[in-house]
């Protein structure tokens, strides 16, 4: 299955496709408007391809290996092309490493704003200059190679190069100042910062084997490296379903989210990645309040609020609106806290930290003492239901949670009054989500205490400690899960939402029913699943949020960061020698 490769320079993220075009780069950052965005419009959106000059439908792509260097290869029956992409890390550039055999078609064709304004540009002697009409910004392309063209070559951003070896580096700059956009006497050969961008990324992936380092490279990639915040996919507006309205933004730092990666990167031994993310989440509680007041924040901890349409665009193979911004800023959802403290538990049970420990106690008890309050008050759940609130099952345990991880670290720091008063709140939660949230009609737990619907989300009960995955409460909804949810290795989130009946299955619950298997000790069961949800990746090892089985393409947002976070989290678990809770 082809699709995009991703790239990444830890601020923000492209996306080339096989045939050899950038078709999405929001820049300086994963939440700043593109310049590239055909990917939602092939019209409009604007796109920076090197391809051969005769068509061929003969390309190979792959990443360099342990990297996020993505190399694409042309044949023809006149020769080879080679293009190596990479964003170098610290700069907003795009570099493009050719070496062609036969001529190699250039076209540069920005459209700043989500596409909404055309370019003004100038050519030079190695390539063009283009600048944002209605702002500031402007591009600089230049080209450096034998057949590099002189000033007048470059008709409308499109440039015929012969045979030779290029490195072609797009620069952007956010404020237009010519001299700003030159390129430096001082910059590196092409080939030297290529080696020091495949040193940068092995090095991000050093401890895990091949199996396991593109999902790695993947959460590293969409990781924003000034505060340590993980967005949750590099896209916006990539449909769940086609012919549907389930477009949404996802490129910022979901807390529930960026806790299932950060736990994943804690499962491979990477402590700082996970520290830097729990210290990114702490600074943004609100001592006086709900502390996390919003579901997600943009990358630099401010909040991003309301949603709004682009409407001059096309939207994916049509499907529309797209949107920026995500209204679900305005929901309650009463998981994040416990996710949280989840990722802090473990962190604390791996190092010992005592020190980080009591640096953040001040957020660990605004946590806890709002959890302890606030329990009981419908929320939007984790899927971020629109226009409805109920007491969900799954937002009780992850309140549980909370109160218990609170509890045990409050022990650990000596602090015996806090940990007894949440160790009771604790056990007083749990015993009304087993009351309310179990119908003993219908033999298994159920969406909300008011909602029997079955959800996916239940998988988790055990993966929290909440319930042994052999009490019989939880193995009848296992039952009822793999009889109405799940396809093969492929799991739905549930049968029915506001928008209608969900078409696609959702990848991150697969790896929630292999986790439970590991628990009960169907280690078969476990490898069926996550070798069948390899089929949901693209020939580069990239997930989505969704994966179409009739057509076999990726839905929804991409690459999606729980899904390759679960993913990775899981086959480390099949891995180990003795599963968790066995």
């Amino acid at each position: 299955m082809r699709f995009y490769g991703l790239l990444s320079n830890a601020y923000t993220a492209a996306l080339v496709g096989p045939d050899g075009s950038v078709d999405w780069y929001p820049v300086p950052r994963f939440d700043s408007p593109t310049v590239f965005c055909r990917l939602l419009d092939e019209e409009r959106g604007g796109f920076f391809r090197v391809a051969p000059v005769r068509e061929t439908d003969q390309v190979r792509q792959r990443y360099l290996p342990g990297t996020n260097v993505l190399e694409t290869t042309f044949g023809t029956p006149q020769g080879g092309v080679v293009v190596t992409d990479y964003l170098p890390v610290g700069r907003p550039e795009v570099r493009r490493l050719v070496l062609a055999t036969t001529p190699v078609a250039v076209s540069l064709q920005p459209a700043f704003g989500y596409g909404e304004a055309n370019p003004a540009y100038d050519l030079t002697d190695s390539g063009g200059v283009f600048r944002n009409p209605e702002g500031n910004e402007g591009l600089r392309l230049d080209i450096r190679g034998p057949g590099t063209p002189g000033a007048g070559r470059g008709r409308r951003g499109q440039w015929v190069l012969p045979p030779g070896e290029y490195e072609l580096v797009l620069r952007y700059a956010a404020h237009w100042v010519q001299e700003r956009l030159e390129l430096g006497d001082g910059d590196l050969p092409a080939r030297e910062t290529l080696d020091r961008e495949v040193d940068f990324w092995r090095q991000a992936a050093a401890g895990v084997d091949q199996g396991l380092e593109r999902s790695l490279l993947v959460l590293k990639g969409l990781t924003y490296r000034t505060g340590g915040g993980m967005v949750a996919a590099a896209t916006t507006s990539l449909p769940e379903a086609l012919g549907e309205e389930r477009q949404w933004d996802y490129r910022f730092v979901w807390v529930r989210d960026g806790c299932y990666a950060a736990e994943a990167l804690l499962a491979t031994g990477d402590v700082v990645a996970a520290r830097r993310f729990l210290e990114f989440l702490f600074n943004l509680v609100d001592i006086h309040g709900k502390p996390f007041n919003y579901p997600f924040y943009r990358v630099d901890g401010t909040a991003s609020l309301g949603e709004r349409e682009l409407g001059w665009l096309a939207g994916y193979r049509g499907c529309r609106p797209c949107r920026v911004g995500n209204a679900a800023t305005a929901q309650t959802q009463l998981d994040m806290e416990g996710s949280v403290l989840s990722v802090l538990g473990r962190y604390f049970d791996l190092t010992g930290d005592l020190a980080f420990l009591r640096d953040y106690w001040w957020a660990v008890v605004s946590i806890v003492n709002w959890v302890s309050r606030n329990w009981a008050t419908p929320d939007a759940g984790l899927w971020e239901f629109r226009g409805r609130a109920e007491r969900h099952v799954h937002s009780g345990v992850l309140c549980w949670v909370a109160l218990r991880e609170g509890s045990r670290l409050a022990a650990a720091l000596g602090h015996a009054a806090e940990a007894a008063a949440w160790d009771a709140a604790a056990k007083a939660v749990r015993s009304e989500v087993l009351r309310e949230g179990y119908s003993s009609r219908l033999g298994r737990f159920q969406q909300g205490f008011r909602q029997p619907a079955l959800d996916a989300a239940l998988l988790t009960l055990p993966l929290y400690g909440f319930i042994d995955p052999r009490d019989p409460r939880f193995e009848g909804t296992l039952s009822s899960i793999e009889r109405e949810l799940v396809q093969g290795p492929f799991v739905f989130r549930y049968a029915e939402d506001e928008f209608g009946t969900p078409r696609h299955p959702f990848l991150l619950a697969s790896c929630w029913l292999a986790r439970v298997y590991l628990r009960r000790g169907e280690e078969e069961k476990a490898r069926e699943v996550l070798e069948g949800m390899r089929r949901g990746a693209t020939d580069l090892g990239l997930f989505s949020e969704h994966f179409d089985q009739e057509r076999v393409e990726p839905r929804g947002n991409f690459p999606q960061a729980f899904v390759h976070a679960a993913y990775l989290h899981s086959l480390l678990e099949l891995r180990a020698e003795r599963p968790p809770g066995v």
